[in-house]
């Protein structure tokens, strides 16, 4: 399988971002990451989808869309993928957008499902409140800004965390790790996604300019490490299809790449079907072992049916064997800063009984 690394959750000139396309493209060839997408607040705009280059390296751009509802309770942002035509006219019938993009085999994602307001900078919380909705593709269990805003709650910490942006990132919401366990254990196949939410910020105090969170910063910090069944051939649209379609089925993993470097953890399984990979579900049989590889030693566990099933306190690389079926995901951890981090986060493997 190949590896790339896609940021999802970003804003342009188009809404509420400071960056043109081309800018955030050429922030995304600066970080080094394989694929960037821009979702923009109730725009979509057709046929932007392109590779850029520089020095040798290729970016993937590519145009989805973050909806809500202007005139409801703040909250309930859905982000779009690879939307086949522009639906923010139907911005109060989520369930109607979801269904439409389920018959196009789009992705959709709620967005920030738990965060907290700045007061002080008169930032609002825009959280996911309707959770009567069904068949969305995931969860955002890690909004980089949202955890800026939900750690920034007293004038001290929001200075802290401008000007050490990378020491308030604690890992992944608890609160959205716990619904979606929750979503999980009550069968719903709900994959985990990674957010930048990427605007930077940009302000003019006096005759300085202020900029917080520059787009290549925040793609070097959090990403979604996908896998991929062969390499980007540098077609735009073909390479589109492949990175959707491994979004849509789960084949992938949240690393918060500003710690430590994630790029090469694996997390498989061997089962009487094969070996397979995060978002993927094979028969059980008798057994099936499990095999957890991680970029270097880590706190580690292995968590079934909304349960830490095993956790080692400082492993590189273990197999397991399980008889039980379920689903079963890895949460990595290391420490900085004397503070236990959340590092990486798979999707699940669905094992089931014939």
């Amino acid at each position: 399988m190949e590896e790339i690394t896609v940021n999802i959750h970003n804003h342009s000139t188009l809404s509420d971002g400071t960056g043109s396309y081309h800018e955030i493209a050429q922030a995304g060839l600066t970080a080094g990451i394989d694929c960037v997408v821009i979702t923009d607040h109730n725009v979509y705009v057709q046929g932007k989808d392109a590779y850029y280059y520089r020095d040798g390296r290729k970016i993937l751009l590519l145009i989805g869309e973050e909806i809500h509802n202007p005139g409801a309770q703040p909250g309930n942002h859905l982000l779009l993928l690879n939307p086949p035509k522009e639906m923010a006219g139907l911005a109060d019938q989520t369930q109607a957008i979801i269904d439409a993009m389920n018959a196009e085999r789009g992705i959709t994602i709620l967005a920030h499902p738990y965060e907290n307001g700045i007061p002080i900078l008169k930032m609002e919380a825009y959280s996911w409140h309707n959770w009567a909705i069904q068949d969305f593709t995931g969860i955002e269990i890690y909004n980089f800004m949202s955890e800026f805003k939900n750690n920034s709650r007293n004038l001290i910490s929001l200075l802290q965390n401008y000007f050490r942006p990378k020491e308030n990132q604690l890992g992944a919401n608890e609160s959205a790790l716990k619904k979606w366990d929750e979503l999980l254990c009550s069968g719903r196949k709900v994959h985990a996604f990674a957010g930048s939410d990427g605007h930077r910020f940009m302000k003019k105090i006096g005759f300085y300019q202020v900029v917080a969170f520059e787009y290549d910063f925040l793609f070097r910090s959090l990403n979604n490490h996908v896998f991929l069944s062969a390499a980007l051939n540098g077609d735009a649209e073909s390479d589109k299809v492949q990175i959707m379609t491994a979004l849509r089925d789960g084949n992938f993993f949240i690393g918060l790449d500003a710690l430590a470097s994630t790029k090469g953890f694996r997390f498989t399984a061997s089962t009487e079907d094969g070996i397979v990979w995060p978002g993927s579900q094979a028969l059980l049989g008798k057994s099936a072992t499990l095999q957890i590889s991680c970029p270097q030693k880590c706190l580690c566990r292995l968590i079934s049916n909304g349960k830490v099933l095993k956790q080692w306190d400082e492993i590189q690389s273990i197999p397991i064997t399980v008889t039980a079926p379920g689903y079963y995901r890895v949460e990595c951890y290391l420490p900085f800063r004397n503070k236990l981090r959340g590092w990486i986060y798979s999707n699940p493997i669905y094992l089931y009984r014939g």
